[in-house]
């Protein structure tokens, strides 16, 4: 007998109280691989009408969508789930709601760090590196695994000021601006200086077992964490 229905467990969290629903993804043929994404959908407009969830693009070029399979960080657009998968908020934010979580402290750490005077609209003799990190669509995925994101305690973090501590993410912001044709030297210094201040130094003993992974590919240790720990303590070993 056909099997129409896939069983996935979907984690909520209200009111501060979690709780973990047993859900039947009806199948739309039999062969059938759902992503992440349209199990939340159906599980939203046939039982639980008001599940929180994000989603944008549907097409992996917003990052809004990330939630966790199976503990995971993963792009709920483009993830294939299967019977038993069970999918929750990501674990490195704080919840606000069901699969919601709160993203603004990170991108508070970047307020007062673009001060390029004009737009590099053509990325006039912009290094190769710079293209690379320009297709990051702050997914957040990077966050899992990351010895100084940990630091910030998000979970326990109410307040809306930024995290003290930086990430994958916020370095990369970083780096992008001090490839930048268009940043003037005195502001690379200002760039080296502010991830410095965000705990870069913490990578320089955590590199060789730093396990972090971009959701579309970019590679951040490579291209992110060793040019800036060249760049703030000449660690050209790395």
């Amino acid at each position: 007998m056909t099997n129409n229905f896939i069983n996935i467990k979907i984690k909520l969290k209200r009111d501060n109280i979690e709780q973990t629903t047993d859900y039947k993804y009806l199948k739309r043929s039999e062969d059938e691989r759902p992503m992440a994404l349209d199990v939340l959908l159906q599980a939203q407009e046939k039982e639980i009408d008001d599940l929180a969830f994000r989603y944008g693009c549907r097409a992996r070029n917003c990052g809004v969508c990330t939630i966790d399979v199976n503990k995971k960080p993963r792009l709920a657009c483009r993830a294939r789930v299967k019977d038993g998968d069970t999918l929750s908020s990501m674990a490195t934010l704080p919840v606000i709601k069901d699969l919601i979580v709160k993203r603004d402290m990170i991108s508070r750490q970047m307020v007062g760090y673009n001060k390029i005077s004009s737009n590099n609209d053509l990325n006039v003799e912009a290094d190769s590196s710079y293209h690379n990190l320009t297709s990051c669509i702050e997914c957040y995925a990077c966050l899992d695994g990351c010895p100084l994101h940990k630091k910030n305690n998000p979970e326990n973090n109410k307040s809306n000021v930024a995290y003290a501590y930086g990430n994958p993410f916020s370095f990369l912001k970083l780096q992008r601006l001090y490839l930048d044709p268009l940043t003037p030297k005195t502001e690379k210094k200002a760039i080296i200086e502010k991830a410095i201040s965000l705990g870069l130094e913490t990578y320089r003993s955590e590199y060789n077992h730093l396990k972090i992974k971009c959701g579309v590919g970019i590679d951040l240790k490579k291209e992110v964490i060793k040019p800036l720990l060249e760049n703030a303590f000449n660690d050209k070993e790395q």
